[in-house]
């Protein structure tokens, strides 16, 4: 039987879910300890005056199974159905979302190949190519209102494309989140000690979230860590700090970067 996570023990930053399985059928020890967790917003305006609007917008777009999660309840509490969102196209930001989408009995009109802002924009105006929508044109995005229910401080590249090449977005919290860590020892003791082999970070909030948690020092201990990052900009952000990444996946999925990390521990990567 393959076990070529024996020996391993992987830190996961956020809260455990089915993709790090695997890591564990291959003979991996998982250390969990969540930097991360969303809520509600503290202020339900801005989502509240959007979904009041609904009927106004072209697409709806999710960017991570977050949105749905706190979208369509509220949309519920203002008294409006999914039958409300007839008309209006729904994208989702990635197979994971897509599936969370679905969950709610909405219909996916679009999933971006590339998961960045371009790869959303290119995708926008191939799709009005293909319909021939007469509600904005493809030359540009002049015409296009889009409903963003994202989180609280999210990064505003997508939106200012849009804005750019003269689309409307809107952009509500729809939740926030939150660091639950606080400074544990033992995990303290175990990278110290060599315990830890891998640790794996999801967005560059679950970084900055644990080097918070663990104080500074854990930028040292880091230091002797193969560290997975999930996508670049998550990279860049860990990076930044002065620590190298060894492990970062072509596609930012959690499922992605356990095949990396199981491809990095099989002698796929050059190991420092």
């Amino acid at each position: 039987m393959n076990k070529t996570m024996t020996g391993h023990t992987v830190l996961i930053t956020r809260e455990y879910n089915a993709d790090y399985k695997r890591l564990e059928e291959l003979g991996a020890e998982i250390y969990e300890f969540q930097t991360i967790r969303t809520v509600p917003p503290d202020d339900f305006s801005e989502l509240d005056a959007a979904i009041d609007l609904l009927d106004t917008y072209h697409w709806l777009v999710f960017t991570s199974a977050n949105g749905p999660k706190y979208f369509m309840p509220r949309l519920l509490e203002r008294g409006k159905s999914i039958a409300d969102l007839k008309g209006v196209k729904v994208c989702a930001i990635g197979t994971k979302t897509a599936e969370a989408v679905s969950n709610y009995g909405l219909t996916v009109d679009l999933v971006p190949e590339e998961f960045n802002a371009e790869g959303l924009i290119t995708a926008f105006i191939k799709d009005a190519k293909t319909r021939q929508d007469s509600r904005y044109k493809t030359s540009n995005l002049l015409g296009l209102r889009v409903l963003l229910p994202r989180a609280e401080a999210a990064r505003d590249t997508f939106p200012e494309r849009i804005r750019e090449l003269e689309g409307e977005i809107d952009c509500p919290v729809a939740y926030r989140t939150e660091n639950p860590s606080k400074y544990d020892a033992r995990l303290h003791d175990l990278i110290k000690s060599g315990g830890i082999t891998v640790a794996t970070f999801t967005s560059a909030a679950t970084f900055t979230n644990f080097i918070e948690s663990m104080g500074n020092e854990a930028l040292d201990l880091l230091q002797g860590v193969a560290i997975a990052a999930i996508g670049p900009v998550t990279a860049k952000a860990i990076e930044a700090k002065g620590l190298k990444v060894a492990i970062t996946p072509k596609k930012a999925t959690i499922e992605a970067m356990v095949e990396e990390i199981i491809r990095w521990a099989s002698g796929g990567d050059e190991r420092s």
